[in-house]
């Protein structure tokens, strides 16, 4: 993009600076760039919230009908059938999801990727959303969500015995690890805009005991954070994987592969939704110069190899069952490639080579590299992970070992509902905080102009 451009960008942005309260006037004009979302609010904000709010508020009717009802209202099913459906499908989802989050932003700051620091506080959100979200979706998939209570009481003795309570436990640690990471890098930018901006007064509640010149100590503690986040992520990704992996009693399941599988599936689909979001920023709020095409050109090269390897895991798997699979991992492979399930199978594969293609196409050939490509390859990569996700949970309950006949599973309104409003509330989640919060790293992105114009 040429300088007239971004100049002519600034000048409309800037025009009405005049009509700000005095204490926003004290910002600097690239302040104001970094905090575009905070002081100025357009109009498809009054549209999309007030839609969100009303999702949400059917969300709660479909969650309520199911309480008073029961599981009954919902396709869940056992012994016949699956106790298990979208309701987990979206647990794995989401938990995938905030793989990348935390670890995009250590990667960024361990390695000193400057041109990435603008993508780093949105992957920490959505980390710390997706977090939230596959919790709801877990107490959402409980016909009695107070028994959740039980597992607490039981926690120390079936700690050592129980891959589910192994899974609670990572996801509580990932998620307050998460939050307390975001907090912390934060502050500088809390106390930077006290007084400054509409929200100062909240910025200043957040920020008990903090002194001027707290930065070098908040790297120092970043720093360490961010390195000791990578075995906290494998570990939370590998532990759901052996969820499934550990059940000797579902066919499909049990396997040496879902530990690595789920953390590779993490990986790429948590990449993917940091690229989605990152375009939906840059075109929303301007910010062309700030997260650049080389972020795109990088994220894509990364992509390209993760998607091709979790194609190479897929093949292995099936590979592996067609032709000395015991009967009843035949049985499921059978409903995947030519049964019920195949549509959706070779849907799911078709986006994946589709997705793969394109992140190619993007890295191999400079010249037709496209951000929008990259994208949409993105949205493909998110699309089939969650259909993945859906083949993993479902099949294998509905063939079980046990002398039972073949399930069938068909989920209720109230399930698409409750499935549909978990989206939505982590949309209205992340509208909010950027309203309330710098979603861009201010004091970071100020710091490495100033060493910029130095240099």
């Amino acid at each position: 993009m040429d300088q007239i451009t971004i100049k002519s960008r600034e000048e409309r942005f800037l025009q009405p600076i005049h009509k700000q309260p005095k204490s926003e006037s004290k910002l600097s004009p690239r302040e104001v760039q970094f905090l575009r979302p905070i002081l100025r609010t357009g109009k498809a904000f009054y549209v999309v919230i007030p839609a969100l709010i009303v999702l949400v508020l059917w969300v709660l009717y479909a969650w309520y009908t199911q309480l008073t009802q029961g599981l009954s209202v919902t396709g869940l099913r056992t012994p016949v059938g699956a106790i298990w459906g979208l309701y987990i499908t979206n647990f794995v989802f989401f938990v995938a999801i905030s793989a990348a989050g935390i670890a995009i932003a250590s990667g960024i700051r361990l390695f000193k990727l400057k041109d990435y620091i603008a993508l780093a506080r949105m992957a920490e959100l959505a980390t710390i959303f997706s977090l939230m979200m596959a919790g709801m979706s877990i107490v959402m998939s409980i016909g009695r969500p107070d028994r959740l209570f039980n597992l607490i009481l039981n926690f120390p003795a079936r700690l050592p015995s129980s891959p589910l309570i192994w899974d609670v436990m990572a996801v509580f640690v990932y998620l307050v690890f998460a939050i307390t990471y975001l907090y912390i890098e934060m502050r500088e930018d809390m106390a930077r805009l006290v007084g400054k901006v509409k929200w100062g007064w909240l910025y200043k509640l957040l920020l008990p005991g903090y002194r001027i010149g707290e930065r070098h100590r908040i790297e120092k503690i970043v720093f360490w954070a961010s390195i000791f986040n990578f075995p906290i992520m494998f570990m939370m990704h590998t532990t759901v994987g052996w969820i499934f992996g550990l059940q000797v009693g579902r066919p499909g399941w049990y396997s040496t592969i879902f530990g690595p599988y789920f953390v590779l599936g993490a990986i790429l689909t948590g990449m993917s939704v940091v690229v989605i979001l990152a375009a939906i920023y840059r075109k929303a709020f301007q910010w062309e110069e700030f997260i650049r095409p080389v972020v795109f050109k990088g994220l894509s090269k990364f992509l390209m190899w993760m998607s091709i390897l979790y194609l190479y895991f897929i093949l292995s798997e099936f590979m592996t069952v067609t032709f000395a699979g015991p009967s009843g991992e035949q049985a499921v492979w059978e409903s995947l490639t030519g049964g019920e399930f195949a549509p959706l199978f070779w849907l799911q594969n078709g986006a994946l080579v589709i997705a793969f293609l394109l992140f190619f196409v993007n890295t191999v050939f400079k010249k037709a590299f496209r951000i929008g490509t990259t994208v949409i390859a993105s949205c493909l990569v998110v699309f089939a992970l969650w259909i993945v996700r859906f083949l993993i949970v479902v099949p294998s309950l509905l063939r079980p070992f046990l002398p039972f006949p073949t399930g069938s599973y068909n989920p209720s309104w109230v399930e698409w509902s409750l499935v549909g409003g978990v989206f939505a509330i982590e949309i209205l989640l992340f509208m909010v905080f950027t309203k309330v919060f710098p979603i861009m790293p201010v004091t970071e992105l100020m710091a490495e102009e100033e060493e910029g114009n130095h240099a």
